[in-house]
């Protein structure tokens, strides 16, 4: 996948040689595998960590179909990933902890540098892809305490592949699909890296392009003609660039770049009533996604202890358009003209600048000592510019076809300049200071307790701008400010019986930063308003915070290939933010909505009862519910489960290697992955239920590959959905939420079969 900064993982290590390799690898000890991980920010064995991690190498990514982050959703239990909102954003989602608005709850990491953004309703986390990737770990539960404010339900760390000091190696792959009923997928990538000047300094540079087919046809409203076949294919392309220079025996420093480019033709989105994979939107909607990420690692060795410096620039830059050509008729004539349309058609155009800067400067003491202990400063300062035009001229002349006035006349105020009939801009600035620690003692023979504290400073800043006939005349916000000073603790008590066996207790808080309201104009909204027992949207909300309880065991038998991991954990949420839409007259604001409390399990068990067969079973149960009614309009219900949030999900699958004729190997695999049914809304009572919407279908889908290989090279032959699911994964009326119009709706996507290969040198 993609990623800039160099992850500093053997910074635990017993006064490591300055050089050496990334340590995500697998070892051996004692004649056995040790898998490596970094998610308590220091190099050590997975089986040792009293965290429910799920770990994905770059092999386990090719070979399970992850060519995204959003496909991390279908092999990690307890973790999804569904769109939300009218504009399709996506919002990762972890153990239950979902909030569709506001600060991230779950954090996202390129090596050491996040990468998250608040929750817009509008662009979501930046698409990373499989690219030069070494692993994947998925944290489970807050992470506060190592990872910041925005960890709260989790983190998810992607950590690339870095240059060597020695030797070279590179490789190189493609790709080509098709996709039932739609194009042709295609990808290309390389990497090439290796010793500049042995030792001392060294380089990677890497490549990749893909091009993803589309299945949704775009039809014409009136003729049902076919306008645009397949229109909402899409591109991603990037370049990662970095450079590992040994000053000295002791000072390492690692400069890289990454950038990325995504784009859409169109959103994939169907039309509730047309059929699978068709939709009659009047304008095309395309998006594109720029991000560039510069940063400098440092790292000296200080004989018993290691400091790590960690310096990014985040600039990224998205741009959406969506087709508004039905929301005059739907808002304004409540829908009395069935199927009417802007003429000449009507767009939302939203830009989102994110500007992040992070700078953290952490010193890990000796592996081998006898208490363990890191300690860190963290500085982030982040700058967010959303923008959005509704242009459409067209509605001069269908209010006056249809009501016989102006538009001045039934607003009160003429259009803008250009046609536009809304025009916003926010801009969300925030600061982050933080002091961090942990310690781990080893109190006895097998016993290990482990405490860390991360205090913070949040301030942040919010100002809006708004004018046109929909937002009711000018109007100015801001400056707003809030500001937090949470303190997030963390405690484990953790027993290695023995072998390769652990036993775990561990507490921890999770915390995000509160936010300020745009304007929702009063006249326009006060019927939605006293719905909700308002009679004006808040200036803003609070923070909130969770406690995280959580008892897990690991254990093993290496012998007879045999491993399992067993987490139970109870999640307490106090002060919800969450969006309360006004279904009528299309605003939307945000408030602190009661406690809620997640309560499940995450077991994951992996046996080779055969040689060469490999078994994995993974599952996840979280049990989300809030606790208390909240809202005079029946916003939430005690006992309503929280949207968005699948009960059950899991994976199953075989793997079967063999040794074929000519010194080559072989595998065949199969995996199904089930995730059920959820919520749109969380009640039935709230003003915005909407029945159409409201209950989200489970899925159930099987892939299939096979593969042969030898000497570095490898060629596959896969079959992704292979019974071909046509589950509906996304269903949306937020733009005509009352009418009854058509839905807004994307499929499973359909059966794809492909080929792969790669080289390595």
């Amino acid at each position: 996948m993609r990623g800039a900064a160099f992850v500093c993982c053997a910074s635990a290590l017993a006064s490591p040689a300055l050089g050496q390799d990334g340590a995500g690898h697998q070892g051996q000890m004692a004649g056995r595998p040790i898998v490596i991980v970094t998610a308590r920010r220091v190099a050590e064995a997975e089986d040792k960590v009293p965290i429910s991690i799920a770990r994905l190498d770059s092999a386990g990514l090719e070979r399970r179909g992850v060519d995204a982050l959003d496909d991390l959703a279908g092999v990690v239990p307890n973790l999804a990933m569904p769109m939300v909102g009218g504009f399709g954003a996506r919002q990762p989602i972890m153990r239950g902890v979902f909030s569709p608005i506001g600060a991230a709850t779950v954090g996202l990491y390129v090596d050491d540098v996040p990468v998250q953004i608040r929750s817009l309703e509008v662009a979501g986390n930046p698409d990373l892809r499989r690219f030069d990737l070494d692993r994947v770990e998925v944290l489970r539960g807050p992470q506060g305490t190592l990872f910041g404010a925005d960890s709260m339900g989790g983190t998810i760390r992607l950590l690339t592949r870095q240059p060597r000091l020695n030797g070279m190696d590179g490789q190189a792959s493609a790709e080509l699909a098709a996709v039932k009923g739609g194009g042709l997928t295609r990808e290309a990538q390389a990497a090439l890296g290796g010793a500049i000047l042995p030792g001392r300094i060294g380089a990677r540079i890497s490549g990749y392009y893909r091009r993803d087919a589309g299945a949704v046809d775009r039809i014409d409203p009136v003729s049902g003609a076919l306008l645009t076949k397949n229109a909402d294919h899409g591109a991603a392309w990037g370049l990662r660039m970095a450079v590992k220079a040994a000053l000295n025996e002791r000072l390492e420093l690692t400069p890289s770049l990454f950038y990325q480019r995504t784009e859409r033709a169109d959103l994939p989105f169907q039309e509730g009533g047309l059929g699978p994979f068709r939709q009659s939107a009047t304008l095309r909607q395309p998006g594109r996604d720029r991000l560039l990420l510069p940063a400098l690692t440092a790292r000296l060795d200080l004989g018993r202890a290691t400091l790590t410096s960690v310096t990014a620039w985040l600039d990224r830059r998205n741009r959406q358009v969506v087709d508004y050509s039905g929301f005059f008729g739907e808002i304004v004539l409540g829908g009395a003209v069935p199927g009417i349309r802007t003429p000449g058609g009507s767009f939302s155009r939203t830009t989102v600048r994110q500007r992040n800067f992070t700078q953290e400067v952490r010193i890990a003491s000796d592996h081998d000592a006898p208490v363990r202990w890191l300690i860190g400063g963290f500085y982030g300062r982040s700058r967010i510019v959303m923008e959005q035009r509704v242009v459409e001229p067209g509605i001069a002349d269908l209010a006056q076809s249809q009501l016989g006035l102006s538009v001045e006349e039934i607003f009160g105020l003429p259009l803008l300049p250009g046609g536009q009939s809304y025009h916003s801009r926010q801009t969300i600035g925030e600061r982050m200071l933080a002091a961090f620690g942990q310690a781990t003692w080893a109190l006895a023979p097998g016993w290990e307790a482990t405490a860390g504290l991360r205090l913070s400073r949040n301030p942040l800043t919010f100002r809006l701008m708004s004018e046109g006939p929909f937002a009711g005349g000018s109007n100015s916000v801001g400056p707003r400010r809030q500001r937090a000073t949470p303190v997030t603790p963390h405690a484990s008590l953790s027993w290695r019986p023995g072998g390769d066996s652990l036993i775990y207790l561990s507490a921890g808080k999770g915390f995000r930063s509160g936010g300020t309201n745009g304007a929702v104009p009063v006249g326009g909204c006060a019927a939605d308003l006293a719905a909700f027992g308002r009679s004006a949207a808040p200036d803003s909300y609070g923070p909130d915070s969770l406690w995280s309880y959580e008892a897990g065991v690991k254990a093993g038998l290496p012998g007879r290939g045999l491993h399992l991991s067993l987490a139970a954990f109870r999640i307490d949420w106090r002060r919800i933010q969450q969006s309360i839409t006004l279904p009528n007259c299309g605003f939307s604001y945000v408030d602190n909505l009661g406690a809620a409390r997640n309560q499940g399990v995450e077991l994951a068990v992996r046996a080779e009862p055969l040689r060469r067969l490999v078994l994995d079973l993974s599952l996840g149960f979280v049990d989300a519910r809030f606790r208390r009614d909240v809202g005079a309009g029946g916003i939430v219900a005690a006992g309503d489960r929280l949207p968005y949030v699948p009960r059950w999900s899991g994976t199953l699958a075989a793997e079967q290697g063999f040794a074929l004729p000519g010194r080559m190997d072989g595998f065949v695999r199969a995996e199904w992955r089930h995730a059920g049914p959820y919520r749109r809304a969380p009640s039935i009572l709230s003003a915005a239920y909407d029945p159409r919407v409201y209950a989200g279908a489970g899925s159930d889908l099987l892939f299939l590959r096979a593969g042969i290989g030898r000497d570095g090279w490898r060629l596959s032959a896969f079959a992704d959905n292979l019974l071909d699911s046509r589950a509906i994964l996304y269903r949306n009326a937020e733009l005509a939420p009352v009418t009854g119009s058509p839905l807004r709706e994307m499929a499973q996507r359909p059966r794809t079969i492909g080929l792969s290969a790669s080289v390595g040198l």
